[in-house]
């Protein structure tokens, strides 16, 4: 119960003092002060989030660790970073104030408005409350859609989408892929993706087709360039959380990655600014080395983020500014992620390269164990930092080790794919 739903006596009227003056009351008014203590909220809040977690409260809250809501502050985090690098570009740049005055207030009304529903209810919210936005992406929401095989599991699908579509009485995945008839706000082309997309996740796997797909582009598949003995398929593995010396000096690129198409994994390490900046002309070097020996080779890459990444990197060290944007303008790096979306469906929500896996590692899937995701990648190199401050060499070995190993994976997976 929240102080709100609480009496005060001895406060609340004359009457209630009067045991404590003798029997009578008092002649006197007697003013009601605010009894909301400082920082009162935020016990409320606590009550809150204490009775979520407890047993009979809400499987989702309870679930969730740091490493679970990981993705949730490097979302954020990266958008307050993004408006910071702008105020150091532009001291009288208004994004960062913007962003932060913006998101607290939001956040700091959002999170009263909840704070006082819970604290004057029972119980965990219900599935399509109004009052409550659904993320459609959490493993919370995932579950409910699951028991509803609710359209919004369809990739592409988004919450605009969705509304969308359940205004229209296309509330499941069968009903989208049966839709022929439009659907206000969607145009023809977006409603037959989504219809095909919604057909092909309804297809059960089976040991012969564990991931059903269909090429809808062939032409665009053909484009890619011909393998070439040089070829390399790369990815980086990077920590949002680190922190150099200065308050605006995060973020982290450890491990640049590299496996040959001879199977070779060449791997360039960092651990600080000065590492970092080492590992990027290392293998920029490197690079080009192999370039001069097979002039047409091409480096694989699953997202944009290397390319982007690799153009912060030089901008940042002041390095190789002009090798990085020659590399990238041209024809050498080949981002396989635009690659499947323009080209390819398959029958799963996600299109992560882990999701695409069952269509070519065959017995070499990932294990569930150890790092498997980027999210635990965070963690564990958060644990190889943990390990190095302590003194403990072995630990901090077998946690680089592990992310050596999800690393060379993913560069693997990017070559079978």
């Amino acid at each position: 119960m929240s102080r709100a739903d609480q009496t005060d006596p001895g406060q609340s009227d004359p009457e209630s003092v009067a045991p404590l003056l003798g029997g009578e009351a008092p002649e006197v008014e007697v003013l009601v002060g605010s009894w909301d203590v400082e920082g009162g909220r935020l016990l409320d809040a606590v009550a809150v989030m204490d009775r979520l977690r407890s047993p009979g409260g809400c499987p989702w809250v309870a679930a969730q660790d740091h490493a679970s809501l990981a993705p949730f502050v490097l979302e954020e985090a990266h958008e307050v970073t993004e408006a910071l690098e702008a105020v150091i570009a532009d001291p009288d740049d208004v994004r960062l104030r913007e962003e932060l005055t913006d998101e607290l207030h939001e956040v700091r009304s959002r999170i009263l408005e909840v704070i006082d529903a819970h604290a004057a209810e029972s119980g965990p919210v219900v599935w399509e409350d109004p009052r409550w936005k659904a993320c459609l992406f959490c493993d919370a929401c995932r579950a409910e859609l699951a028991v509803r095989e609710d359209v919004g599991l369809a990739a592409g699908v988004r919450a605009t989408t969705r509304a969308r579509l359940v205004d229209a009485g296309v509330t499941t995945l069968t009903a989208l892929a049966e839709r022929t008839r439009p659907v206000e706000g969607l145009d023809d082309e977006q409603l037959a993706v989504l219809r095909s997309q919604a057909g092909l996740q309804l297809i059960e796997p089976t040991p012969q087709e564990p991931l059903p797909f269909e090429v809808f582009a062939p032409e665009l598949l053909a484009r890619l360039p011909a393998p070439s003995e040089g070829d390399v398929f790369f990815d980086f593995e990077g920590d949002p959380m680190w922190r150099g010396a200065t308050a605006t000096d995060t973020g982290l690129e450890y491990l640049f990655g590299s496996l040959t198409a001879s199977g070779d994994f060449v791997p360039f390490w960092a651990h600080d600014r000065e590492q970092e900046r080492a590992a990027l002309v290392g293998f920029v070097d490197w690079l080009r080395e192999r370039l001069q020996q097979w002039p047409g080779l091409h480096v694989f890459h699953y997202s944009g983020y290397e390319r982007s990444a690799l153009t912060r990197l030089a901008a940042r060290h002041g390095v190789y500014e002009a090798e990085v944007a020659q590399l990238l303008e041209g024809d050498v790096f080949v981002d396989l992620y635009a690659v499947v979306k323009s080209a390819v469906r398959v029958g799963s929500r996600s299109y992560s390269i882990k999701a695409l896996e069952p269509l070519y590692m065959g017995d070499e899937l990932r294990d569930a164990d150890g790092v498997t995701a980027g999210g635990d990648s965070i963690i564990e190199y958060q644990r190889y930092r943990e390990a190095v401050a302590e003194g403990d060499e072995l630990e901090a070995a077998a946690r680089l080790e592990d992310l050596r190993q999800y690393n060379e994976y993913d560069c693997l997976s990017t070559l079978r794919l």
